[in-house]
C-alpha cells in the first residue's frame, strides 16, 4: 500500500519543478545576468579592457570596435567600476541559451566641431 499512496499523492499534486521554457522565474534583485554596453557614451579609452581579469573585453581604437567574449566573462564587474563614462552596466537579463560567444559593437565616435578662433576675435574687436 505504501507505493500506491505515493503514486496517488504525486498524481494529485502540482509538480515540484517549473516547466522552464514556458515558466521563467523572475531574476533576483542582485542577480548578475550580463554586461550591458551603451556605445553612444564610449570614448574607446580601453580602461575596461585593462581592468578585466580574464581578458574578456577587447577595445580596438583603429577599428572603433568594442568586443566582449561572453564565455570568458566571470561577471566580476571590474569593468563597470572602471569605466569613466558609465557606458557599462550590469543587467539582470539572462544570457540566452545558444548565444554567440562574442559580441562585437561598432562604436559611433562623433567628432566634436572645433571652435572657430576667428569668430571670438571679431566679437571682441567690435566692442
Amino acid at each position: 500500500m505504501g507505493m500506491l499512496n505515493l503514486v496517488l499523492t504525486n498524481v494529485t499534486h502540482k509538480p515540484a519543478t517549473r516547466l522552464y521554457p514556458f515558466e521563467i522565474r523572475a531574476p533576483f534583485k542582485e542577480f548578475k545576468g550580463r554586461i550591458a554596453f551603451a556605445p553612444e557614451n564610449c570614448i574607446l579609452c580601453g580602461l575596461c579592457q585593462k581592468k578585466c581579469p580574464p581578458d574578456a573585453i577587447t577595445v580596438t581604437k583603429a577599428d572603433k570596435t568594442w568586443e566582449i567574449n561572453l564565455f570568458r566573462c566571470i561577471m566580476c564587474t571590474e569593468c563597470v567600476a572602471g569605466c569613466p563614462k558609465n557606458c557599462l552596466s550590469v543587467s539582470n537579463e539572462r544570457v540566452k541559451t545558444g548565444a554567440k560567444e562574442t559580441v562585437k559593437v561598432l562604436v559611433p565616435v562623433v567628432d566634436k566641431p572645433k571652435a572657430d578662433k576667428a569668430a571670438p576675435s571679431k566679437a571682441a574687436s567690435s566692442k
